[in-house]
């Protein structure tokens, strides 16, 4: 029972795995693997159905991406859930046309390449090092295909090889680049006056009923955060072992039958030998001799332990002592993976790279079987989560099955277990901490089974050995907020409103007298509350110390040059809400310095690719379910 929960659910490889087949279209989860079978189509390419449930299952990681990045501002309204869902579709019909391409087209990584790409993923690796039977177990647990995850790794490999090609064939002409450069390093010597809204905050006023009538027509905008408390059952290895009975005899019987198992290295023994040939190398013996006869580096100790010329490239921690030592010199004792062991620099080639001649001796610690004592607490413990092991998942069979059968309580699911129901606090759609901060425990809470069926929860996977299941205790939708508790709130943003207009009014104002050739000076007199600063020169790239605003700088730079002896004036509204009038006098171009063409080619790069996609798209029978995409927006 519980190998067949497994096998469906999405455990703790699954979001390492994803990472794995598509890489460029990770952000909308899990694909083909886990869409399972769906008779409802939300869209159609080539003939190639795209299932709603592959649908829903992308939307989910995408809101949850958008859940973590905005927390507890996040609010699925604010970006439109249709929108939300075509982005997300279009996405997944991007990932379609493609491996369509790749199929056609035959474009497909080497088996070479693909066996390398799986040898780098840490899900796949047992002490550091790839393991097969660890790679068939994983794909095993989350029902997948070797060769057909294989084939789809290849065409993410192929995928980046193309985007590679392509937007590394962009390039700037000579001219272009002779062009480019003299529009980055161009100046312009402007002015702006600087038309504070907060200076209009005390000229204006806001009545009552126009919070009033603000309250009444923004409600939206005053929502409680909707907060659910739940209810909950968890399984834990950890607990269950930590209440296995294990006697003083049964440990010392562990360890008196398995004594290999207890066994560790002797590293002082080991240091301490090595440490005294150091010292007997100081005091005039040769290095080499030495080596021949106490090394236990097999490959070296005959020769004196001569490893020859090396360059860079042995290791970090090797090259940081091979390459800091004087000719002759000898190093400190260190430690490696091996052992321990001593250097000694015998010569230096320069050259590029330069090398370096070392002899080295090497000293293993030997296995020893540690004392009872020593590892007493390490076998108790190993005992106890060995007895555990089989409650835990005889507990998790039931715990399934209980939780199934009851669907409206956790209290038979607790007895049946001899556990209790625990309680969350309070919490928002951004979650809690510990537990509550896991996305698989949000996302199951906040799902319509749980939240709005009032049902239990399926069993979740937080880890191998940590299992829950969850139910909604109390759920406190948003709510508008009393008028009472926004007013000072409501007041401010009025206020800001209003003065920001009359902040507009005398901006335009300035820049008609200005257009009419008033003088700043008298412009200055007639509204004292503005600040008129002589900028001078400046250039397109702000300078470290630059104290002008971005905006500014960027909008001066897309005004069109003034008419000889002439100057422009333009107005512009800062994202703090002021306003600014700004004069531009003069414009100088230059043919010295260089272009930044490094970035400008790149933007070409990624555009000719976005070009490619969106043209092989438009060659194909796409057809999209409108009814899917309104449908799945009521139901969330």
């Amino acid at each position: 029972m519980l190998q067949a929960i497994r096998n469906n659910a999405q455990g703790v490889f699954v979001w390492i795995v994803v990472g794995l087949i598509v890489v460029s279209f990770a952000l909308f989860g899990l694909g083909s693997y886990l869409s399972g079978a769906s008779k409802i189509v939300a869209a159609s390419v080539n003939g190639v159905d795209i299932s709603s449930t592959a649908l829903t299952r992308a939307y989910q990681n995408y809101q949850e991406r958008l859940r973590q990045q905005f927390g507890e501002q996040f609010r699925p309204e604010m970006f439109g859930i249709t929108r939300m869902k075509t982005d997300v579709l279009q996405g997944l019909i991007t990932q379609e046309v493609m491996n369509q391409m790749f199929y056609e087209q035959g474009y497909m990584a080497s088996p070479e390449q693909v066996l390398t790409k799986i040898k780098q993923y840490d899900a796949f690796k047992e002490a550091g090092t790839f393991s097969a039977k660890m790679y068939k177990e994983v794909l095993s647990a989350q029902r997948m295909n070797e060769e057909a995850f294989e084939n789809d790794l290849s065409r993410d490999i192929a995928a980046q090889q193309l985007r590679s090609a392509i937007t590394a064939s962009a390039f700037l002409t000579e001219k272009e680049q002779k062009i480019l450069a003299a529009l980055q390093n161009q100046k312009r010597e402007i002015g702006y006056f600087d038309i504070p809204v907060k200076s209009y905050r005390d000229l204006v006023k806001v009545s009552d009923d126009e919070i009033k009538s603000y309250y009444e027509k923004n409600s939206q905008l005053f929502l409680t955060a909707e907060k659910i408390q739940l209810e909950y059952i968890e399984l834990n290895m950890d607990a269950i072992a930590a209440a296995q009975e294990v006697t003083d005899d049964m440990v010392k019987q562990r360890y008196e039958s398995s004594p290999e198992n207890y066994k560790g290295d002797d590293n002082a023994a080991a240091k301490k030998k090595i440490t005294a040939l150091r010292k007997q190398i100081q005091q005039g013996t040769d290095f080499a001799a030495l080596a021949k006869k106490h090394s236990q580096d097999k490959g070296s100790a005959k020769q004196g332990g001569d490893l020859g010329y090396l360059t860079r490239g042995g290791g970090e921690a090797f090259d940081e002592v091979v390459f800091a030592l004087k000719k002759g010199e000898v190093s400190q004792v260190i430690k490696s993976k091996a052992g321990f062991q001593i250097i000694q620099l015998d010569d230096i080639r320069a050259g590029d790279p330069e090398e370096r001649k070392v002899r080295h001796i090497l000293i293993k610690p030997e296995r020893k079987l540690k004392s009872f004592a020593d590892v007493k607490v390490a076998i108790k413990k190993e005992l106890q989560y060995e007895l555990a092991g089989k409650v835990f998942f005889d507990d998790s069979d039931q715990m399934n099955n209980l939780s199934y059968e009851t669907p409206d309580s956790l209290e038979p699911v607790a007895e049946g277990l001899g556990i209790k129901v625990k309680t969350s606090t309070l919490m928002t759609r951004r979650g809690g901490t510990g537990l509550f901060a896991n996305p698989k425990i949000l996302s199951a809470a906040f799902s319509d089974e749980v939240l709005k069926e009032g049902r239990n929860s399926e069993m979740l996977e937080i880890s191998d050995t940590h299992l829950v299941v969850l139910r909604i205790k109390e759920h406190q939708v948003a709510s508008v907020q009393a008028l009472d508790k926004v007013k000072v709130r409501i007041k401010d943003n009025l206020l800001q409103e209003y003065a920001g207009k009359k902040a507009q009014e005398v901006t335009s104002d300035i820049l008609a007298r200005l257009q009419k050739n008033e003088s700043v000076e008298s412009v200055a007199k007639r509204y004292p509350e503005t600040t008129w600063n002589k900028t001078g020169w400046i250039k397109r790239k702000a300078e470290l110390q630059s104290k002008l605003s971005t905006s500014i700088r960027q909008h001066v730079f897309a005004m069109p040059k003034p008419a000889a002896a002439k100057t422009s004036w333009d107005k512009i509204t800062l994202p703090t809400g002021s306003q600014a009038v700004i004069a531009l006098f003069k414009v100088e171009e230059t043919d010295k310095g260089e272009a930044d063409s490094e970035r400008v080619v790149q933007i070409m790069g990624n555009t000719d690719y976005d070009s490619y996609v969106q043209y092989l798209k438009s060659q194909a029978d796409i057809s999209i379910s409108q009814a899917v995409l309104e449908a799945e927006a009521e139901t969330n």
